[in-house]
């Protein structure tokens, strides 16, 4: 228990850093529009008119709307019970999820984030959040683990606790770099329960920015039902159709 009070506070402490690093960056960098690029929204009227985000009926299992007759659930690991995204990797989300991923805009995380909490809110019985963590060479490098902040954005709205439950064990290549046959081998074995945590009879949401084939999620919902998680679902702020 002590090792997981000290993964959280530090969690805290780094999504406090965060968000204060935030206000002082819309100072002196003014938000700017993922869409057109024009100052003073993260995303303006115009350009959130342009992508509908996911509402009503979706399937049970991938999540994506009924209406697009897309169902992905034969592509998720045995034990992933469901997968829920806020919209599509299209439009303004799109380009918004780039921005904060790859070129430090990670001040978008509150706005983002809140996107994500409405989806994470039609969930019911949770334990946990655990966000998708980057290697640590990879933290190093980018400074700051996207998925993280989603989660402690999500975590602190709906009082839920965020917990880093995984430990990413090896580097890998960028999945966005792949094709999808190649993404799957990427991340086989890259990742295991975090010392000191443990995950039995926990019902756990993995957090992470954008799914894309799965992959990812699918490997870390794998280690979390082998160390026997009660339920594993899957939230991520977009998702590739």
């Amino acid at each position: 228990m002590r090792a997981n009070a000290v993964r959280h506070m530090m969690q805290r402490a780094t999504s406090a850093v965060a968000r204060a690093g935030g206000a002082v960056t819309e100072v002196v960098y003014p938000k700017r529009c993922a869409g057109c690029r024009s100052r003073g929204a993260w995303v303006c009227d115009d350009c959130v008119d342009q992508l509908n985000l996911f509402h009503g009926a979706v399937c049970e299992g991938c999540g994506i709307p009924v209406a697009l007759l897309r169902c992905r659930c034969d592509v998720m690991a045995p034990g992933l019970a469901a997968i829920r995204s806020a919209g599509p990797f299209a439009a303004w989300l799109r380009d918004a999820v780039i921005n904060f991923k790859y070129h430090d805009e990670w001040a978008r995380a509150d706005h983002l984030g809140r996107d994500l909490t409405r989806t994470v809110a039609d969930m019911d019985d949770l334990d946990v959040l655990t966000p998708v963590p980057l290697h640590r060479s990879r933290l190093r490098e980018r400074g700051y683990n996207q998925s993280a902040l989603l989660a402690n954005v999500v975590g602190d709205q709906l009082g839920l606790p965020v917990v880093d439950a995984l430990l990413r064990t090896r580097s890998t290549k960028q999945q966005a770099l792949l094709s999808a046959g190649d993404r799957a081998e990427n991340v086989d074995g890259a990742f295991a329960i975090a010392p000191g945590f443990n995950v039995a009879g926990r019902r756990i949401v993995l957090i992470d920015d954008v799914i894309t084939s799965g992959s990812t999620i699918n490997a870390c919902a794998r280690i979390l039902v082998d160390h026997g998680a009660a339920t594993v679902r899957a939230a991520t702020l977009a998702r590739q159709l």
